[in-house]
């Protein structure tokens, strides 16, 4: 079977089993609690396609012969995981809408909008009791999705230490995933980042989850040291190139279902606008200025911004680090010992994200 053959037949397994474990939470409630968990599952189950939980299972395969069963349930909670940090980021990036549809806050509150009739909001954070409805419903889910995820490694069938360790790494990962939220957030206030910043602010908001998500794969298969390191270097490279990559995706034909340029209006400092920054004339720089942290800019003033991205080469250098660090991924596990599926799938893996549509 091919790579996206395989990931394919993979999704299909996580979703069936992600839609159960929904399904028994919406039959176990009552009222708006269970029409809160259908709404969950609506969100985790409405795109992606669950390359962290695949790369748990693979770790796990990699390394043991274990049935493949055993490792489900810990890989559903590693896309749990990742969605609920998707619920929050939506809400601080006052996003409105995810893959295409209601971000969890938004959907909240046309639900508060239609049952109540709203009102001015006497608090000092929101303008209307929708908004703070909305907000604080969709805060609560999130942190419900992230208490499923531990339970979805508690619930596994390993020993104890195993998965004692496995939380370790949830518990660094959930820690260093909000350290780079919080950069993230600095990162609008603060505009011109040094380039070590804003990589390592992919690091931890991005590739840590990827590291997060092999490593736990690895450590419940048993893996040894040496593998478990060299699984989660290779993760961490291709984490970092799918980070660069979504940059640029936001500003091409195949950007993440949100307004076109919506990183350049929020003025997120990205590899791209530091790199153009860097050789851009003083024109070009005013036209990348005017569109960056600009929230009313215009589509003209956007694709004149983008222009500037790549006139000043910043998309091509940031599309070669990206194949770059691809590349230093694969080398990491040349020399390990993996199951031929296993290393079939992470070569795949790379290939197919070399392979991502870039403007």
């Amino acid at each position: 079977m091919n790579f996206e053959k395989s990931l394919s037949a993979y999704r299909a397994i996580i979703d069936s089993r992600i839609a159960d474990l929904f399904d028994e939470k919406i039959l176990a409630s009552r009222d708006f609690i269970r029409f809160s968990y259908a709404r969950l599952k609506d969100f985790v189950l409405r795109g992606g396609k669950r390359l962290r939980p695949v790369m748990t299972i693979m770790a796990f395969k990699a390394v043991s012969d274990r049935p493949e069963e055993e490792i489900l349930l810990p890989a559903v909670g590693i896309e749990l995981f990742h969605n609920s940090s998707l619920i929050h980021d939506d809400i601080m990036d006052e996003d409105s809408r995810r893959r295409g549809r209601l971000s969890m806050h938004t959907r909240f509150e046309r639900f508060f909008l239609k049952g109540h009739a709203d009102r001015e909001d006497a608090g000092r954070m929101f303008q209307k009791m929708s908004e703070r409805f909305g907000v604080s419903i969709a805060i609560l889910m999130g942190d419900i999705l992230y208490a499923m995820t531990e339970g979805c490694l508690i619930d596994s069938p390993f020993a104890a230490g195993r998965i004692r360790r496995a939380m370790e790494v949830l518990h660094r990962a959930y820690r260093e995933i909000s350290e780079g939220q919080m950069l993230d957030i600095l990162s609008e206030l603060d505009g011109d980042l040094a380039e070590g910043d804003v990589l390592r602010l992919i690091e931890l908001k991005t590739a840590r989850l990827f590291a997060a998500a092999i490593q736990i794969g690895a450590i419940l298969g048993g893996a040894p040291v040496p593998t478990r390191n060299a699984l989660s270097a290779y993760a961490l490279d291709l984490g970092m190139a799918f980070q660069l990559q979504d940059d640029l995706l936001d500003i091409g034909p195949g950007r993440k279902g949100r307004m076109y340029g919506s990183d350049l209006r929020r003025g997120k400092s990205t590899l791209l606008t530091l790199k153009a920054l860097e050789t851009a004339s003083p024109g070009q720089a005013r036209i990348l200025r005017s569109a960056l942290g600009n929230g009313r800019a215009d589509r003209g003033t956007i694709e004149a911004a983008v222009g500037v991205l790549h006139a000043t080469g910043a998309v091509d250098c940031v599309k070669k680090l990206a194949v770059q660090k691809l590349g230093e991924g694969q080398a990491h596990l040349r020399d390990q010992a993996l199951s031929p599926e296993a290393g079939k799938f992470f070569d795949g893996l790379a290939d197919f994200m070399a392979r991502r549509r870039m403007p």
